[in-house]
């Protein structure tokens, strides 16, 4: 029979059924390291330093409702920017619109070819749209707007491609989302976000572990109490293509040439010289239009 532990936290703001997200974090983080080790020792009276995926004995974290997993988090507002040397800002702009910026650089974004294969093959987009190719980016993102829309067209989208389906449905919110603090973002140049891209990406990394058991997507949503939109999809191809990347701490010009690009969604192929095979990249969407540098996959 299994055993319950209950971690129970009163008073504070826990008295209104709310705790700070980075203190509970560490919390979690702390506790479950020293579960962790505790069920080691019990089975063979030591613990190893480092918990690894092998040694990673089955703890579970339950919900205190059924279906899916959320842990949801109230951020305050950024402070009113009111001149250059004032204390305000240095962005005024939400979190998730700052979570789009780096995950427009860090995660892969869907092949085009993909989407229109898919798009073909369903006789009730094809016949509203009619048959597009990876070139017609303009009605890729017709189709992916009315499937945001309308859920009677979203049920007619396969199974077995609803995910393909949701991870673009979260690029395009994220470019509508940049696209409107393109002003805020363009303030960050290229010092200040490539020290952000070496900060975030080992902790979305890390972020993706979740997915190797404990579930099989992962979706960010941002916003307020009136508006929320897709920040992030990311399943568990996407999250093992997030753990075995990794961040070059200087920028490395590469020369190849570039076979395929969608000025539109940002997403292209490129042969190097000593590949083969064409690699995929993708620009990110408040950069695509300002020349391509690409960032790699």
């Amino acid at each position: 029979m299994s055993e319950k532990i209950v971690f129970q936290f009163d008073g504070a703001l826990a008295e209104l059924h709310r705790m700070n997200f980075y203190e509970a974090a560490r919390f979690q983080y702390a506790a479950a390291r020293l579960l962790v080790k505790l069920a080691q020792f019990r089975n063979s009276g030591r613990f190893r330093q480092k918990i690894t995926d092998i040694s990673n004995l089955g703890i579970i974290l339950e919900s205190q409702s059924k279906g899916s997993f959320r842990i949801n988090t109230d951020a305050p507002p950024p402070a009113p920017q009111s001149g250059l040397n004032d204390q305000g800002s240095f962005l005024d702009i939400g979190l998730a619109d700052l979570l789009a910026y780096l995950i427009e650089r860090v995660i892969a974004k869907t092949d085009d070819d993909d989407l229109v294969a898919l798009f073909n093959a369903i006789p009730a987009i094809s016949e509203r749209f009619g048959k597009i190719n990876p070139q017609d980016s303009e009605t890729l993102e017709l189709i992916v707007r009315a499937l945001i829309e309308e859920s009677d067209l979203r049920a007619v989208i396969f199974p077995e491609a609803s995910e393909l389906v949701e991870r673009r449905i979260s690029e395009l919110t994220r470019q509508d989302r940049l696209a409107a603090v393109g002003g805020q973002i363009a303030r960050i140049d290229a010092p200040r976000e490539q020290k952000l891209i070496s900060m975030a990406a080992p902790l979305i990394s890390e972020m993706a572990t979740a997915l190797r058991r404990s579930a099989d997507t992962l979706k960010i949503i941002g916003g307020s109490d009136r508006t929320t939109s897709n920040v992030l999809f990311l399943n568990q191809p996407m999250a093992q293509g997030i753990l075995s990347s990794r961040v070059d701490d200087q920028i490395t010009p590469i020369l190849g040439n570039i076979i395929q690009y969608n000025k539109e969604t940002g997403w292209g192929k490129v042969r190097l010289g000593n590949y083969e095979q064409p690699l995929g990249f993708s620009v990110p969407s408040d950069k695509k239009f300002g020349g391509v540098s690409p960032s790699h996959r």
